[in-house]
């Protein structure tokens, strides 16, 4: 710790870095600029914060988003000024609707540089271009840092969790202890709902004859808690791509995974009433709502609508409320093999006719088989997705990653370092297709240099499938969506990686023995045919 640290007067960035460090941040991501981004990087090193470099901005923010759902500390990336911040546009986005907790530290333009006779030179309104994403945007000077960013702090921790915009201006100032102004316009939006009546909650879900619970991510940090409360209702639990892992896939009372698809509606036409417990309103897929049944919702907080408007809403701790209207409820009529039905049938649309050549369901398969147990699961977008997301296993949540608000790609190998960074000693799986991982190649290099221990399959189908799948559907021109098959093993090879090619099922059999028994970070080429895509995706979406 250098001699500014044991004194009282810190500058800006020791000050901000103090507050970080305070709330259990551990590491940081991203590619400084000049000015901010050094006194930024002097900070974290005195203070014990390791910096991660990494090839892109948008991967860097989407490591530090899922470290603050990981750990629960605000994850940190660090920008230039200018175009680095306006890179990590996509890694916001991802925070703000996957509810992750993440504060961007961008380089300041120098103040004034909009006046007359001044340089323009990567001058734009950085702040406002996070305006739709950013719980919180502020300019952060040395008076009333202390207070600001204990307030920054706060303001992506508070339910829902999500990203802050800050700006660093004169980072190597000092900063004066006492607090100051600097606290205005970073509180976050206020509820849309109030606390709602739990006696009305309790007595609409005992008049139900067929209830379905429908769990969602805001109930990951209780899952032990309400997965005793659900266990006795005896009614069907789905869990939507985010809350996998809060219900076990054994249990009897498991119904699959609920996105809202058409595949669904059949399946849940027998429920008179949907209890939707932490299911946050960005979790379904886009379009209308397909359910008739009433819901009945129990969510820790709501800065969002739902798609339609609930019979009656509860807002609070959700162990709490789910405690006081699911407590003692009983005698419903569902039966086990009407759930364990609805189990299978939705699980039977997902699945993938076998044929000669590799598909994303028998890669999958192969990869969950082979795979030591206990480990993470990251799984970028596309149309490999639906197999992954029903075939990994997911043990607790936080288990199996995927971004599911936002459907970004080119999130599995950023989300995938992350994770390996977490927990070095727990497995690390990535699912990315093609395209996914063509959009962060370059963070092959940063897995590379951290000697990280993960294995990514690429499912390299030579096209964007879930559009070309769309495309056919519509009987438009196809072609375009196509290209050359690339060969992911020899590019990361060249990266520093271990890698290998598979066109068989004993190919692949082989290449994953392998990469599971590397030290490093170690990639599987494995070439599918895509052909069972259409199938699939109209079983499961209509």
């Amino acid at each position: 710790m250098t001699d500014a640290m044991n004194t009282t007067t810190m500058n800006l960035a020791e000050t901000l870095v103090a507050a970080l460090r305070k709330h259990g941040v551990e590491r940081a991501f991203g590619i400084p600029g000049g000015g901010s981004s050094l006194a930024l990087m002097s900070a974290f090193e005195n203070q014990g914060i390791d910096f991660v470099l990494t090839a892109g901005e948008t991967p860097a923010a989407i490591m530090a988003a899922v470290t603050g759902l990981l750990t629960g500390s605000p994850g940190v990336v660090m920008t230039g000024v200018g175009p680095g911040a306006a890179c990590a546009v996509n890694g916001m986005a991802y925070a703000a609707l996957e509810r992750a907790p993440l504060l961007l530290l961008a380089d300041a333009a120098e103040a004034g540089a909009e006046a007359e006779g001044r340089s323009r030179h990567q001058v734009f309104d950085q702040s406002g271009i996070f305006a739709p994403l950013a719980k919180a945007r502020h300019r952060l000077r040395p008076e009333g840092a202390e207070a600001a960013a204990e307030a920054l702090v706060a303001a992506a921790l508070a339910p829902p969790q999500g990203p802050v915009f800050v700006e660093m201006d004169a980072a190597d100032a000092e900063a004066p202890a006492a607090a100051g102004e600097g606290t205005s316009g970073m509180e976050p939006p206020s509820l849309a709902v109030a606390a709602g009546d739990s006696a009305a909650a309790r007595d609409l879900l005992a008049k139900a004859r067929r209830p379905l619970v429908i769990v969602g991510l805001q109930a990951r940090p209780w899952a032990a808690a309400l997965a005793e409360l659900l266990r006795p209702l005896g009614c069907p639990v789905m869990l939507s791509y985010q809350a996998r892992g809060v219900v076990a896939a054994d249990e009897p009372h498991y119904g699959g995974l609920f996105t809202g698809a058409n595949s669904e509606v059949n399946c849940l036409a027998e429920a008179d009433l949907l209890v939707l417990l932490g299911l946050d309103p960005v979790e379904p897929i886009p379009g209308p709502w397909r359910l008739d049944a009433p819901l009945l919702v129990l969510a820790e907080s709501l800065d969002k609508p739902y798609p339609v408007e609930p019979a009656v809403t509860l807002v609070g701790a959700l162990p709490e409320i789910a405690n006081q209207v699911l407590d003692g409820q009983s005698g419903f009529a569902w039966t086990l093999d009407e759930i364990a039905n609805i189990r299978q049938t939705l699980a039977a649309r997902v699945a993938m006719a076998p044929g000669q050549d590799l598909n994303a369901a028998s890669v999958v398969a192969a990869t969950v088989a082979a795979a030591p147990a206990g480990g993470r699961y990251c799984v970028d977008s596309g149309a490999h997705m639906f197999s992954a997301m029903a075939l990994c296993p997911a043990e607790a949540p936080f288990s199996l990653l995927k971004s599911n608000g936002l459907s970004t790609m080119g999130f599995a190998l950023p989300a995938a370092l992350a994770a390996a960074l977490d927990d070095p000693l727990r497995p690390v799986t990535a699912f990315t297709g093609d395209g996914g991982l063509i959009m962060c190649l370059g963070e092959l290099a940063t897995a590379a240099r951290l000697g990280s221990r993960l294995v990514l399959v690429v499912l390299n189908d030579g096209a964007l499938s879930m559009i070309d799948v769309k495309q056919q559907r519509q009987q438009r021109h196809l072609g375009s969506l196509r290209y050359p098959r690339t060969d992911f093993a020899s590019t990361a090879r060249g990266l520093g990686w271990q890698a290998w090619r598979a066109e068989d099922a004993a190919a692949l059999e082989s290449a994953l023995a392998a990469a599971y028994a590397a030290e490093g970070p170690a990639l599987v080429d494995a070439v599918i045919d895509p052909a069972a895509y259409a199938a699939q995706f109209d079983a499961l979406r209509g």
